[in-house]
């Protein structure tokens, strides 16, 4: 999930709780924004590679919206813990995390969209493409926000692994058209990327590179290392079909580099 997207479920949360007054804050209101900014400087670690620190501040928004018996928080706080888990690898501890989101949530309610969504990610990671669909699917048809340009990003890159080339590049069409009007800069770099690696398999060099570069600075733009990683491996398949294999190596070795860096960070954090 990205920063900005998590920040509109952020304060989707909050309008919730606190409603549409603007005539005086209450404590129960300065809580709620602390938890928000815990959660927001949770992502900006994790994003780093400062798993230690992300893991703290989300440990600490738990126990605040578990004391506060706000269930919106103690979901979106869970749904993070899961993120980072399976970023982190960890399957089973994101299991964990995500079972008790859904739990709370009843599988309903404004943040069921990005419970699916969470669902289906870590189904991808567990490597159940059917599992994934579904609740990819779930999540799309639940969306009802500005968000619709990460849920298409979703189908297009489960329907590319399964093997469903044409069905994966309308999606991506899709989501890319959405994320551009809405401003989601990061989730248009998702669309872009995966145009990108659809136009290599396709032999389409000049559309691969084109959107793939773009994807690139975008995501330099945002600051999003894990993203950059991926782009430039994208890079390195396109030139390693063109047989650019000099230009392969060079991105690759950019990439472990980013990858080094970011575990230097981690493990600094810990």
């Amino acid at each position: 999930m990205t920063k900005s997207s998590v920040r509109t479920l952020l304060c989707a949360a909050l309008l919730l709780a606190v409603g549409c007054s603007t005539i005086r804050t209450t404590p129960q209101d300065e809580q709620l924004r602390r938890m928000v900014d815990l959660n927001e400087r949770a992502l900006a670690s994790a994003e780093k590679g400062q798993r230690s620190d992300a893991t703290k501040l989300l440990q600490d928004s738990w126990r605040l919206a578990t004391a506060l018996d706000d269930q919106p928080m103690q979901i979106m706080t869970l749904l993070n813990q899961s993120r980072l888990a399976r970023r982190n690898h960890d399957l089973a501890e994101s299991r964990t995390y995500l079972d008790k989101a859904l739990h709370i949530s009843g599988q309903q309610g404004p943040l069921f969209a990005d419970l699916a969504q969470e669902q289906a990610l870590w189904a991808l990671a567990a490597g159940d493409l059917t599992e994934a669909q579904r609740w990819a699917t779930a999540a799309h048809r639940a969306e009802e926000g500005s968000q619709l340009g990460r849920r298409l990003n979703l189908l297009a890159r489960v329907a590319l692994l399964r093997g469903q080339r044409s069905e994966a590049k309308t999606l991506a069409e899709q989501a890319l058209a959405n994320n551009k009007t809405v401003g989601q800069e990061l989730e248009r770099a998702n669309s872009l990327r995966t145009l990108g690696i659809i136009a290599t398999q396709e032999g389409d060099w000049i559309a691969a590179e084109e959107q793939l570069q773009a994807a690139l600075t975008l995501d330099r733009q945002q600051a999003a290392p894990h993203r950059i990683i991926s782009d430039l491996e994208a890079l390195a398949e396109l030139a390693g079909r063109q047989q650019q294999t000099e230009r392969q190596q060079e991105y690759l070795q950019r990439a472990r580099m980013a990858r080094e860096q970011l575990a230097s960070s981690a493990k600094k954090s810990e």
